[in-house]
C-alpha cells in the first residue's frame, strides 16, 4: 500500500517508463487542470492523449479532475489505490455517464482497468492543439497505444 499520492506517482511513472517508454509528460501546466500524467501516441497520423488522476482517496474529486482533462485528451483515467478503487466500485455508473476510465494500481505495479471508457474528441479544440504543439516539441515516442486503450489487467 502507498503512504502517500507522492509515493504513488513515483510508482507509476516508472511503471509508464518500464511500459511505454519515455511517451509521456508529468504534471501538465496550462491546461484545465494539472493531469498528474498525460500519455500520447500517434496512431494512423492522429495523436492520441490519455490523462490520468492518481489518487489515494477522494475517487469522486479524482472523478472531478478527470472530466476536466477530457477538455484536451480523448481519454481520462482515475488511476486509484485498490481500497479506494473498491469504493469508487459503487460509483461506477458515474464514470459510465460521463465517460471516465477508472483504473486500481498498486505497489507493485500492478495496473488493472476497472472501467475503459471510449475514445472521444476532447472538448476544446483549441487546448488539445496547446497539448499537442508541447508534445510535438518532444521527441519522445510511445511504445504501445493499445494496452492503456483495452480493458483488464497488465
Amino acid at each position: 500500500m502507498f503512504e502517500t499520492e507522492q509515493e504513488m506517482s513515483i510508482m507509476f511513472e516508472k511503471f509508464l517508463k518500464e511500459r511505454f517508454g519515455n511517451s509521456y509528460l508529468k504534471e501538465c501546466p496550462g491546461l484545465f487542470g494539472i493531469p498528474d500524467f498525460v500519455f500520447y501516441a500517434k496512431e494512423n497520423n492522429e495523436m492520441s492523449i490519455i490523462s490520468f488522476e492518481l489518487k489515494l482517496k477522494n475517487w469522486k474529486r479524482a472523478a472531478t479532475q478527470a472530466f476536466r482533462y477530457k477538455s484536451f485528451s480523448n481519454i481520462a483515467y482515475v488511476v486509484l489505490s485498490p481500497n479506494t478503487a473498491e469504493a469508487a466500485l459503487n460509483g461506477i455508473a458515474l464514470f459510465k455517464k460521463y465517460n471516465i476510465g477508472l483504473a486500481k494500481f498498486d505497489s507493485r505495479k500492478r495496473f488493472e482497468i476497472l472501467f475503459k471508457p471510449e475514445s472521444v474528441l476532447p472538448y476544446s479544440e483549441h487546448l488539445n492543439q496547446k497539448l499537442i504543439s508541447s508534445l510535438s516539441k518532444s521527441r519522445k515516442k510511445s511504445k504501445n497505444l493499445e494496452i492503456l486503450t483495452r480493458p483488464g489487467s497488465f
